[in-house]
């Protein structure tokens, strides 16, 4: 059972549609898509509207969320779901339901991003590119719930006849990924992710060599949430090739701090920062400089810095030697 949320503003409760895809004996069984009244009293942000051109005046008459949630679980009927960066969809749901005092329900949850990164060797695994190689036609627009909902449920059969299995049970066993769930009794989340990590790889000295006036160049920079580009050790080895010091907390010493999707487990209820980036606003308050900074608008620095430092090494390789003699 696939599922994807859009948002009506920045705020991640802000739950304004729904799209579901049923999947039984490795087809399509059934769809379920509704508009939903945002809760949260925050309006339509007009950055959400350009991404997927849902208006105010279209969820005027939808469903509340308390509405939308039992039309949402009748549909589930107790299967697990599948989202394609679950963190982002799960800590929706879950904020809606804070928001609205509703019971949030008990659930079990799969997310195909994790499931890519071990299936497909892809520079970036937004649901567009996963599809794709996946060999998955997306039907409408990203961003478009229904359509999305359907990707990602594509994507999951994709990804078992790629590791030749036939139920999402066995694809996480194999992959030893184990489900996210959500216990409706004690409130308790767990995420799904991989059973088994490797030792994490310590963080890369900051390249003195690089372009000066790089953004990052000399500033030390911290990362919160996934990041749906890369890794973050990736993102930490491409930061120090142009001169940045990633750091693995917020101190008085950050500068820069690059704000993923937040994990939901990690937030206590109302919560919708995460403890980086809630100290990054104190200190912010308290007067010291620091700069908060999309994933999209780091990795649009990220790609200046780089650009430049290759300019660079290019420009000192064409200079002509001069000998001492």
């Amino acid at each position: 059972m696939a599922i994807d949320f859009e948002t009506a503003n920045y705020w991640p409760g802000s739950i304004c549609s729904v799209g579901m895809t049923a999947v039984a004996d490795g087809e399509v069984a059934g769809r379920f898509a509704t508009y939903v009244e945002p809760p949260g009293g925050g309006g339509f942000a007009s950055y959400n509207i350009s991404i997927h051109g849902i208006t105010p005046t279209l969820v005027q008459g939808a469903p509340s969320w308390p509405e939308a949630l039992e039309q949402i679980l009748a549909f589930v009927d107790g299967r697990p779901l599948v989202a394609h960066n679950a963190a982002f969809d799960l800590g929706a749901l879950r904020a809606a339901c804070h928001e609205t005092a509703s019971l949030c329900p008990e659930l079990r949850y799969a997310c195909s991003l994790v499931v890519a990164r071990r299936t497909w060797k892809l520079l970036a695994y937004r649901l567009p590119f996963v599809a794709e190689a996946a060999g998955v036609a997306m039907e409408g627009q990203h961003h478009d719930a229904q359509s999305d909902a359907d990707a990602a449920a594509r994507v999951m059969l994709a990804a078992m006849d790629a590791h030749g299995v036939n139920s999402l049970d066995d694809l996480l066993g194999k992959l030893q990924i184990r489900y996210g769930s959500h216990n409706a009794v004690s409130g308790s989340w767990s995420t799904c992710r991989r059973r088994a990590y490797e030792k994490r790889p310590s963080i890369p000295q900051a390249n003195q060599n690089a372009d000066s006036e790089g953004m990052f160049f000399g500033r030390y920079v911290c990362i919160t949430g996934t990041l749906g580009s890369m890794t973050r050790s990736e993102a930490q080895e491409r930061l120090a090739a142009v001169g940045g010091q990633a750091t693995p907390g917020v101190s008085r010493k950050t500068d820069i701090l690059v704000v993923g999707t937040p994990d939901p487990s990690r937030f206590v209820p109302g919560m919708a920062l995460s403890a980086k980036h809630r100290k990054a606003r104190d200190l912010l308050d308290a007067g010291h400089d620091i700069e908060v900074l999309s994933e999209a608008e780091f990795l649009e620095q990220l790609s200046l810095s780089t650009s430049a430092s290759r300019l660079d090494a290019e420009a000192a390789l064409s200079r002509p030697c001069v000998s001492d003699a």
